[in-house]
């Protein structure tokens, strides 16, 4: 039977335009809604037939014959509007999708929100809707029962760690700040915390930023204690509601991180070789056994947050039980039989163009022409202009 690796598309976030949404930290990430169901419906009007990773993985292995009209949809970080407004959407229409989701971000306990169901049958309100925050295990629970939805790993934290003592920046109170803020909550508040839109300011608006990497491929470094006391005494220096106050503090932060970094004392310590790989084994290995044990299902994907990720923890994950585990863009893996590639359909393209993409994407998928010879030349003019 001949292998074959149906279209896999990603998505983080739906809803629709509401109340201070604008200021979450994370609505970068958030398609609208009218946008989504436009998505859908154009899915639906192709007749294409939308598939869990499982049967995904048959096809991509030569177990199980394709149409050629397969879509894998899947959704990443277990954000509530995905119960909220997409899953509906998803029903409404008869489609699948799988979700990857972080144990640490899902909020304890069973209860269910109200969704788009609950205003289709009159029992609240679009404007009483919860726009923003993470799932709960018992929406995940009732995701999974449904066989719309298949969850899947998402690796423990989603979080990423210093690695080194190179500035990055300075927080100003957007998503900037979001990890290391999200890094100094306890793991039972993780959940709560992400709804929170100034949570970039648990850290002091004005402190410096360092380099950071995926979780699961940093070795995390801590930063000296005394260059944070002197850099937040430095804030308290200007005032950094004005540009010139920023300015200048940016100026002499700089300065006072070179001082710093001159005397090899910006970096306190880096994380042993086994606390690393302990605490990676917990983000592959422990994100996998919780989900399987809160939902009762085997756990077979994962997806890196981030698109952080090497060959040694794809071999953790795969050592685990995984099957596959995702790839980013333009990476030579993504031919490999075990990784799984993606795209995102967030195109800055008016409908028509955006549909006639879609097509591209699907016809390339499925080994139509001119779409694959065409993708093939795309991408081999990506790799002949990234190697310089």
């Amino acid at each position: 039977m001949p292998v074959h690796s149906p279209l896999v598309t990603y998505y983080h976030s739906v809803a629709p335009e509401l109340p201070g949404a604008k200021h979450w930290p994370l609505s970068f990430l958030t398609m609208r809604m009218d946008r989504f169901e436009e998505e859908l419906d154009h899915i639906v009007e192709r007749g294409w037939r939308t598939i869990h990773l499982d049967e995904w993985w048959r096809m991509r292995c030569g177990q199980e014959r394709s149409r050629g009209n397969e879509l894998a949809i899947t959704f990443d970080d277990g954000l509530l509007d995905n119960w909220v407004f997409a899953f509906p959407l998803l029903k409404e229409r008869g489609l699948k999708a799988t979700f990857f989701i972080c144990p640490e971000l899902i909020e304890p306990g069973d209860h269910l929100r109200p969704n788009l169901e609950d205003v289709w049958n009159g029992r609240t309100r679009m404007e009483d809707l919860a726009g923003r925050g993470q799932l709960s295990w018992g929406e995940c629970r009732a995701l999974q029962r449904s066989g719309v939805v298949d969850i899947q790993n998402h690796t423990m934290t989603h979080t990423k760690h210093i690695v080194s003592d190179r500035l990055r920046g300075v927080n100003r109170g957007g998503f900037e700040g979001w990890y290391p803020a999200m890094n100094t909550c306890a793991p039972d508040e993780r959940a709560y915390m992400a709804m929170c839109p100034d949570i970039a300011t648990y850290i002091p608006i004005g402190m410096p930023l360092f380099e950071e990497h995926s979780a699961v491929v940093a070795r995390r470094k801590t930063i000296r204690p005394e260059f944070m006391e002197a850099a937040r005494k430095l804030i308290g220096e200007h005032d950094l509601s004005t540009p010139d106050g920023r300015s200048t503090h940016e100026v002499r932060l700089h300065a006072l991180h070179a001082a710093f970094q001159a005397r090899n004392a910006v970096v306190e310590g880096e994380e042993s070789f086994d606390e690393h790989v302990a605490r990676v084994e917990d983000e592959i290995i422990g994100s996998k056994r919780r989900i399987e044990k809160e939902l009762d299902k085997p756990v077979r994907f994962l997806c890196w947050p981030h698109g952080g990720n090497s060959p040694a923890v794809h071999a953790v994950a795969r050592q685990a039980g995984h099957v596959a585990t995702t790839v980013g863009r333009w990476v030579a893996s993504a031919n490999e039989r075990d990784r799984i590639p993606r795209t995102g359909t967030g195109w800055p393209l008016g409908t028509t163009m955006r549909r006639l993409k879609f097509d591209a994407k699907m016809g390339a998928a499925h080994g139509r022409q001119p779409y694959r010879a065409l993708a093939g030349l795309n991408a081999f003019r990506h790799r002949l202009f990234s190697q310089g």
